[in-house]
């Protein structure tokens, strides 16, 4: 189950990984415009949705506690307080909550990803399965997140990747 998704899964986290090679700690804390989210919020935010990820598909949550609700959706990324993680704490969290849902995704059972999901935020959306949900978690959220910290990247004067 989501081989394809599995797919995308891996070019997200590779993508993420070579949009983040240059950031620097410090960088980490400044958004690209007034409003916009800061890298340390997107990659917090990345972290605990692998967690979210791994419970749909049967699996345990990983992050820090306070993780869940400094990086949760609809959360002010502009009141986040120190100490923030640094940029290897994330990356590790992302890159352990993505080896755990590949490992769960191919297993995840048919019957609960068929299910209506219980996600509010998700509701009146055209997403209405637990598999709707795991999946886009696996590609198009993420995807969404990158692009916000290509935006970073830009704003902290670094080229593009391509």
């Amino acid at each position: 189950m989501f081989d394809h998704e599995l797919t995308l899964y891996e070019f997200n986290l590779r993508y993420l990984q070579w949009l983040m090679a240059d950031i620097d700690d410090a960088d980490l804390a400044k958004p690209p415009f007034p409003g916009a989210n800061p890298p340390v919020w997107i990659l917090g935010h990345l972290a605990i949705c692998t967690d979210y990820a791994a419970r749909l598909l049967g699996g345990r949550p990983e992050c820090p506690r306070a993780w869940h609700k400094q990086f949760a959706p609809g959360s002010n990324s502009a009141a986040l307080e120190p100490p923030l993680p640094n940029k290897a704490d994330l990356l590790s969290a992302i890159e352990k909550g993505h080896a755990r849902v590949a490992e769960l995704a191919p297993g995840a059972s048919a019957e609960m990803m068929s299910q209506e999901h219980e996600v509010e935020l998700l509701k009146p959306t055209v997403l209405k399965t637990n598999g709707d949900v795991v999946a886009h978690l696996m590609c198009t959220h993420p995807a969404f997140h990158l692009a916000q910290l290509s935006a970073c990247r830009r704003s902290a004067g670094k080229s593009p990747l391509v």
